[in-house]
């Protein structure tokens, strides 16, 4: 699978419709240095772009998830990926985006992007997927709970 680490998700002028669509379809990443958590520069504007796109579209939800390579301690990974999906969850929610419709995943190493066995390819592992859903937002526990007037027994 070859990945341009310069991928967007926004369409060129004079792509037919069905093939803007199926482009929106596909993930938007954002990759990082090492055992980074800090988001390049270059990536603002895009993640800016996708929250406000989400913001005026039909709603849903943002399923934010984060990947790694592989390391001695999955936990490690696990660790790294989720504040990876935290960092990116922060700057959608800084443009506007409700912390409850951000869905928020981390694979670790588990879900890898690129093939593991090749090694140069494990900068391709170091990212952050967001993609919309269909799901409904998360809802408060309070709002979920039947409240019962009768004595506890």
């Amino acid at each position: 699978m070859q990945l341009n680490p310069s991928q967007s998700p926004e369409t060129t002028p004079g792509v037919d419709a069905a093939a803007a669509q199926a482009r929106q379809a596909e993930p938007t990443r954002i990759f990082f240095d090492g055992d980074s958590t800090d988001i390049r520069d270059n990536y603002v504007d895009l993640i800016r772009d996708h929250a406000e796109r989400f913001n005026t579209g039909p709603g849903g939800t943002l399923i934010v998830s984060g990947h790694a390579n592989p390391v001695e301690d999955p936990e490690e990974a696990v660790a790294l990926s989720m504040d990876r999906t935290q960092a990116v969850a922060a700057l959608l929610e800084k443009f506007g985006v409700q912390s409850h419709r951000i869905v928020r995943v981390s694979h670790g190493a588990n879900a890898p992007i690129a093939d593991v066995a090749d090694e140069q390819a494990n900068w391709a592992n170091r990212c952050v997927e967001i993609r919309h859903g269909s799901l409904t937002p998360r809802q408060p526990v309070w709002s979920q709970r039947s409240r019962k007037t009768g004595a506890r027994r």
